[in-house]
């Protein structure tokens, strides 16, 4: 685990929605030869637990934390999504040649926590793992990285993902929130002007089960819903900077 980048409390069965957990296969990831996952006829060994929505509180932790950052002048108004699934097929390289995507994601977010605080800027970041289903070139997991980032740095980072991702700059797609985006649309940079926490805890469930009916989740406040869909690993974190802890600290929680 990576100090200062995840989550300071893991995901509980009881925060989670009720769901029979399965457990990650292996297999040998082509054309490196690492060993990812396999399958076991009739049983499920795990390496990592695999969830298919957020807990329960996510959407109420992420929300916190964005606001908790606000406060300490460390707002997160960018976001950094990755098409890490799409990436890995095409063999793009780096990191997502590590095999298993949840390693590669915590070596992604270790590499971009470096990059951040070396420059002297506050480590203020929330994100998740998220699932795309259907056919399109893009299906699987994506990662949303959501930091703060004065606008300075903006087009230094930009060309810092081209390198992480294998994936050059493309054409601006016209939308106010554009930074900048890959020539494929396998990473985008985004601008945030609303609280964040929102729109990442989207796979937070709508509702819970208790005493065996399901009944609302009352954690949950936002009306975007999806991302959904089998994620092996940690589905979401926040640094430590914003994270419970440092909330309780100064009385905000």
């Amino acid at each position: 685990m990576l100090d200062g980048t995840l989550s300071e409390i893991a995901e509980t069965p009881e925060k989670c929605a009720s769901e029979p957990i399965k457990l990650l296969v292996e297999y040998t990831h082509q054309p490196t030869g690492l060993v990812g996952i396999a399958v076991d006829v009739g049983h499920i060994r795990t390496r990592y637990p695999e969830t298919t929505y957020l807990p329960l509180i996510a959407e109420k932790r992420l929300v916190a934390a964005v606001r908790f950052a606000s406060h300490l002048n460390a707002p997160i108004q960018t976001m950094l999504t990755v098409n890490a699934a799409h990436l890995q097929r095409i063999s793009s390289g780096s990191i997502f040649d590590i095999g298993h995507l949840w390693d590669g994601f915590q070596r992604y977010l270790e590499l971009l926590r470096k990059w951040v605080t070396e420059r002297g800027i506050t480590w203020s970041c929330v994100w998740v793992r998220e699932f795309t289903g259907g056919r399109n070139n893009h299906h699987g997991e994506h990662w949303h990285i959501a930091l703060h980032l004065p606008p300075r740095h903006q087009q230094e980072l930009t060309a810092q993902v081209a390198i992480w991702t294998g994936e050059v700059i493309g054409a601006h797609d016209g939308k106010k929130k554009c930074i900048a985006r890959s020539l494929t649309g396998a990473w985008y940079l985004s601008k945030r002007y609303d609280n964040v926490g929102f729109y990442l805890g989207k796979a937070t469930p709508k509702k819970r089960t208790r005493y065996g009916q399901l009944i609302k989740n009352d954690l949950r406040e936002g009306q975007d819903y999806g991302g959904e869909g089998p994620i092996q690993g940690k589905r979401f974190g926040i640094s430590r900077s914003i994270g419970d802890k440092a909330q309780q600290r100064q009385g905000w929680q």
